[in-house]
C-alpha cells in the first residue's frame, strides 16, 4: 500500500472570542506526541496518509476535542480550526440541565439540586420553623418537582415552578400538622355561639390495623433490601432507626451535603420499586 506524507499547516481559534488559542495538541494516528499550536494559535504538522486520508486530532483542556479528516485530493494542506468550550453543569442554564434530565442524566439533576437546595430550604424553613421538617420536606419538593420534569413548561422559570411546589408541599404538611394537634378538651364555638365538643375516636391501631401495619414493615425491610448496599444503609439509618442527617454523616463518615443527595436518590429508587409492587 502506498504511503503519502502531506504537511498540514493551519490556526486553532476559539470560536466565540475569535482568539488564537496557544497548546492546542494536534495528534494523528502514527503520531500521538503531535505538535502544539504557538502563541498565535498557528501549527505545521506532517501527516502520513494512508488510503488518501488521515485523521487530525485537535484537543485543548477546557474545549471539546475535534477530529478532522484530511486528503492531498481536498486541498487541505491548510485550515482554520474553531473549537468549542466544553460547558461544564454549572454554568449551563436551567433549561438546558432540564433538557439534560429528561434524557436521563444524574449529573443535571445533582446540579439542579445544588442551584436551588438552600434556597428552596430557606423559604420552607420560615414556614415550618423547624429544621428538621425543613429538611424532609425540601427533599420531598425536589423529589415531587423531578418526577413531573416532563410536565415543566420552558415558558417559565425552573425556581419559579420548584419554589411553587415546595410552598405547596409545606401548605399541606402545615395543615396536616394541624388537624392531628387539635385539641379533643376545648369546645368548638359556631357562629351562632353554640358549642360543641368534637368526638374524635381513638388512633390507636386495632389488633387487624397492627397486624396490617408489621406486615408492611416486614415487605418494606424485603424491598430495601433490593437496594445497593450503600443506599440501604442509608435508608436504614434514616426510616428504621430514625437517625437526623447530622447522626447518618457520623456514622457513615460522610459530608452531610453528601448524606441529603444520597438519600433523595434512595428515595428516588425506592419510591420506583413500591410503585412496581404488587403488594402496595
Amino acid at each position: 500500500m502506498e504511503v503519502k506524507q502531506l504537511r498540514i499547516k493551519g490556526c486553532v481559534k476559539d470560536a466565540h472570542t475569535g482568539l488564537p488559542l496557544k497548546g492546542v495538541k494536534i495528534t494523528t494516528e502514527n503520531n500521538l506526541k503531535g505538535k502544539q499550536t504557538t502563541d498565535k494559535g498557528k501549527f505545521a504538522i506532517n501527516v502520513l496518509l494512508k488510503k488518501e486520508e488521515a485523521q487530525l486530532k485537535f484537543s485543548f483542556p477546557g474545549y471539546k476535542a475535534i477530529k478532522r479528516l484530511v486528503s492531498d485530493t481536498k486541498g487541505d494542506t491548510e485550515m482554520t480550526i474553531s473549537m468549542f468550550k466544553d460547558r461544564d453543569f454549572k454554568d449551563m442554564d436551567d433549561h438546558s440541565l432540564i433538557t439534560k434530565a429528561l434524557d436521563g442524566s444524574q449529573k443535571a439533576f445533582a446540579t439542579l439540586m445544588k442551584r436551588y437546595k438552600d434556597s428552596v430550604y430557606y423559604v420552607v424553613l420560615k414556614m415550618v420553623n423547624k429544621p428538621e421538617d425543613a429538611e424532609d420536606l425540601t427533599i420531598e419538593a425536589f423529589g415531587k418537582a423531578f418526577n413531573k420534569l416532563d410536565k415543566f413548561s420552558p415558558d417559565y422559570a425552573f425556581s419559579t415552578w420548584l419554589f411553587r411546589i415546595a410552598i405547596n408541599n409545606s401548605i399541606d404538611f402545615i395543615r396536616k400538622k394541624r388537624l392531628s394537634t387539635l385539641s379533643i378538651d376545648n369546645p368548638i364555638s359556631n357562629e351562632d355561639g353554640d358549642t360543641l365538643t368534637p368526638h374524635i375516636s381513638s388512633d390507636a391501631p386495632d389488633p387487624e390495623e397492627k397486624f396490617i401495619k408489621n406486615q408492611r414493615k416486614v415487605l418494606m425491610r424485603e424491598i430495601t433490601e433490593k437496594l445497593s448496599p450503600k443506599y440501604r444503609q442509608l435508608i436504614e439509618l434514616r426510616f428504621f432507626k430514625e437517625l437526623s442527617y447530622i447522626e447518618i454523616a457520623d456514622e457513615m463518615d460522610l459530608p452531610i451535603g453528601t448524606v441529603k443527595a444520597q438519600l433523595f436518590r434512595a428515595k428516588q429508587l425506592l419510591h420506583n420499586i413500591l410503585k412496581n409492587s404488587v403488594y402496595f
